[in-house]
């Protein structure tokens, strides 16, 4: 009775109706709308699409290019919690950046800063035509003659690079880490389209392709909804003044706060498993000369979904208890914004945080060398949890033992500061 109760309370709450409707939002206009079949690539076909290629011989050239264009600038592009930064570097700072470009050019201290013709890649303006339409021509990136040093090695490369990223501030295209993203993409080839199609049409893959697409948008959702919907039901009580009667129940602390929180989490999952189905059967649609295995994605997909609602409610019902629904959703605001800046866009599983990424159908081969990552990183979420979960009930029980005692010695330390505070002001 007591979880039914909870679950009435969940569902006709204007958070949880935000929440579904964010869910279903998500997924018609980021994810279903997009849906397309998978062809078979033709030899001959021109553009296959991009491959990150951990290339040094083609690394090296585009970064360094970059690196000497920004300083030749005068500006660094940064974005170092996910927020575009134009970086100037001090006089000091781009003293030691010289030296690196230096050791990455051949290219003296002098005629890095004597070189007076650079100029930025663009488009510019060569006048009107005839008919009064601008005339526009591109402009290629105008760089000092240089040529990599034959002695410089990739390791060697790499330390530079870092050097460099440490002088921006971090959160550069040169950090070593996102070298490659940024500097290694290549035409993909048509063998190399075929070994990805064959692989993503493999015996259980193609479920999960579409599952991890999904798990993908899906997951920016639930890594920052969840708190609204937790935090509502956790101030319930105190905006009807019921902390008294919750607190002598003769119910146990665990028993109270496990069956709320089973409620939000089973409420919460309901619209979400919704979503799956209709993937499911969206998919299978699509594809209806074929007998898709969607077992192993299923449970992909259920690892990836549950710990976020699982993770995000718990920390915002601790948070709340602790001290505001407000502070609650800010902080869970501020941890989701950062995870999702910080975190790439396709293949990014690190084993620690709050989001991972897959935004394509495509790259099964790299998802299954993160397969270990993905399950130490869902482990890690659900371990939050269970310990926030943990000191809630602590919390509860504390508050229960002591009645409002609790509470009120909290209001009237805090009021009897604020009356000192006042006095001081006064003298």
């Amino acid at each position: 009775m007591l979880f039914i109760k909870e679950c009435k309370k969940v569902i006709c709450s204007m958070t949880f109706v935000l929440f579904v409707v964010t869910v279903v939002a998500m997924y018609t206009t980021q994810y279903s709308n997009g849906l397309r079949t998978v062809a078979e690539p033709k030899p001959g076909q021109g553009n296959y699409g991009q491959i990150i290629r951990e290339d040094p011989q083609l690394i090296m050239p585009a970064a360094v290019e970059s690196l000497l264009g920004e300083y030749l600038s005068g500006s660094y592009a940064a974005y170092p919690i996910g927020l575009y930064k134009n970086v100037r570097l001090k006089e000091s700072k781009r003293l030691e950046m010289r030296s690196v470009l230096e050791e990455l050019t051949g290219l003296s201290g002098e005629e890095i800063d004597g070189f007076n013709d650079f100029s930025e890649a663009g488009f510019f303006g060569e006048g009107l035509d005839e008919d009064g339409n601008p005339v526009m021509f591109y402009q290629e990136k105008v760089l000092p003659e240089y040529s990599l040093p034959v002695s410089l090695t990739y390791g060697r490369f790499c330390e530079l690079m870092g050097k460099a990223d440490d002088l921006i501030g971090g959160g550069s295209s040169y950090a070593v880490g996102t070298l490659a993203s940024y500097f290694g993409l290549a035409p993909m080839t048509y063998e190399e389209a075929l070994a990805e199609y064959e692989a993503m049409m493999a015996p259980g893959e193609l479920g999960r392709a579409y599952l991890r697409l999904h798990c993908d948008y899906m997951g920016i959702d639930l890594a920052v909804m969840p708190v609204f919907v937790a935090a509502a039901l956790w101030q319930l009580d105190r905006r009807a003044r019921m902390q008294s009667l919750i607190y002598t129940r003769k119910s146990s602390t665990a028993r109270i706060v496990g069956t709320r929180y089973l409620a939000l989490v089973c409420c919460m999952s309901v619209p979400v498993l919704l979503t799956l189905l209709y993937t499911v059967c969206k998919v299978g649609g699509m594809y209806p000369q074929m007998s898709i295995d969607w077992g192993s994605g299923l449970g992909m997909a259920l690892l990836w979904l549950l710990p976020d609602i699982l993770a995000v409610s718990a920390l915002g019902i601790l948070l709340t208890e602790l001290f505001s629904p407000l502070l609650a959703i800010f902080l869970q605001c501020v941890w989701w914004f950062i995870s999702l800046n910080a975190t790439g866009l396709t293949g990014d599983v690190g084993r620690f945080g709050l989001q991972i990424r897959h935004n394509s159908l495509r790259y099964s081969v790299l998802w299954q060398s993160q397969e270990k990552n993905f399950l130490c990183n869902r482990l890690a979420l659900t371990a939050l949890a269970l310990l926030c979960l943990g000191l809630t009930v602590w919390l509860y029980e504390h508050k229960r033992k002591s009645g409002m005692a609790w509470m009120n010695r909290l209001f009237s330390t805090m009021k009897r500061g604020n009356a000192e505070t006042r006095k001081e002001g006064e003298n």
